[in-house]
């Protein structure tokens, strides 16, 4: 028999910053509901800062840009231990965090994906303001603005 209503959600897509590992773990405990709610995979997403501007290339090895990522993937892979209780996926991207991030849900396929905005605290204004507003305005799929959240 065909299933009358089909899941809304297939793949969820989080971006995360593990350097705020406490609002993340809010984030991915509100996605883990909505997943197990629609039977969704969730793939988390960290977006480093790109390396490509001269003035910062010159003065960033490959050596030490390649340390850099091996944190940013052991700090992601600590996180993903320590939180999450069902199996995720995971992305690490280099460049503007919201191109990135609507690269990532373009290429994976997500049909939803989850961000943080918290009007009160100073860290996630210019995250807040810029990121999610442009995933929000460009995403060819459906986004959640998530808004003062416990843990954050």
């Amino acid at each position: 028999m065909k299933d009358l209503h089909p899941s809304p959600f297939t793949k969820i897509l989080v971006p995360v910053d593990i350097d705020h590992s406490e609002a993340a773990a809010a984030v991915y405990r509100k996605a883990e509901e909505i997943a197990g709610c629609c039977k969704a995979e969730i793939r988390l997403l960290t977006v480093m800062p790109g390396f490509g501007m001269p003035i910062v290339a010159s003065f960033i090895s490959e050596q030490l840009q390649k340390e850099i990522y091996d944190q940013c993937k052991a700090s992601l892979e600590n996180f993903i231990q320590k939180t999450c209780k069902e199996e995720v996926t995971y992305h690490i991207r280099i460049g503007k965090n919201w191109e990135e991030i609507l690269k990532e849900a373009a290429e994976w396929g997500a049909d939803l994906i989850i961000v943080y905005h918290n009007r009160h605290r100073e860290i996630n204004e210019v995250f807040s303001r810029s990121c999610t507003q442009r995933v929000t305005d460009h995403a060819d799929c459906s986004v959640l603005r998530l808004r003062n959240i416990q843990g954050s």
